[in-house]
């Protein structure tokens, strides 16, 4: 009497093997790369006062509102996050003499109100502590600034070079949403003798917002 058995034994082991190599192959399928972490932050600043480290203007004094883009773009440094950063400064309110001599030297004890804006396209950010409620980083942001009128002194320039510095801590509120505090800010203004007349601007600052991060929910931290 014939049997089909060692026939059906064939089939089976043939059926298991290809079922182990489906699964072999299933657990060796690469995974896509992880997300890459940014963030977007909206904050405003409020000057603190005005210092004659690298200009000679007093009674200068700025403030700004504007967007903050960080995206982690550097891998690490020194136990820190490293990030790109630009910011738009679409609003920037200007304080000064209304009357200054050629070194942008008050000549009058009024002030006037001069509106500007500032883009910063080179700026990089060191964030520690990225997995924890309370993050501190340092920023350095170069960019350029520019006023509807020849800020400082009247033989100076429309567009001046702007610097940051900033050094803050991220307080995490919700899953996606910081509260944002530098009560550190740097803020230089000046056009490099572009013009007859650089008398410049230095300006400690508090700056205040908060910050989104970006990436679908179940990718942020």
């Amino acid at each position: 009497m014939l049997t089909n058995a060692p026939l059906a034994t064939k089939i089976t082991a043939i059926t298991d093997t290809a079922l182990a190599k489906d699964i072999v192959v299933a657990t060796k399928t690469p995974r896509g790369k992880p997300p890459v972490e940014s963030e977007i932050s909206i904050s405003g600043m409020f000057p603190d006062g005005d210092y004659r480290l690298f200009s000679a203007t007093v009674r200068c004094n700025a403030w700004t509102v504007g967007v903050e883009y960080d995206r982690h773009s550097w891998g690490h440094f020194m136990g820190s996050r490293m990030d790109y950063v630009v910011e738009v400064l679409p609003f920037v309110l200007l304080s000064q003499p209304a009357v200054s001599d050629f070194w942008g030297n008050a000549k009058s004890p009024n002030q006037e109100l001069v509106h500007g804006l500032s883009i910063s396209p080179f700026g990089f950010r060191w964030l520690w502590r990225n997995d924890k409620a309370v993050r501190p980083y340092i920023v350095g942001k170069l960019g350029t600034a520019v006023f509807t009128k020849k800020a400082f002194s009247p033989n100076a320039s429309y567009a001046n070079f702007n610097v940051q510095a900033d050094f803050g801590v991220l307080i995490k509120m919700t899953e996606r949403v910081d509260l944002r505090v530098d009560p550190f800010v740097f803020f230089h203004v000046s056009n490099g003798y572009l013009a007859a007349s650089n008398p410049g601007m230095d300006e400690l600052a508090t700056k205040i917002g908060v910050s989104y991060r970006l990436g679908k929910k179940n990718e942020v931290r």
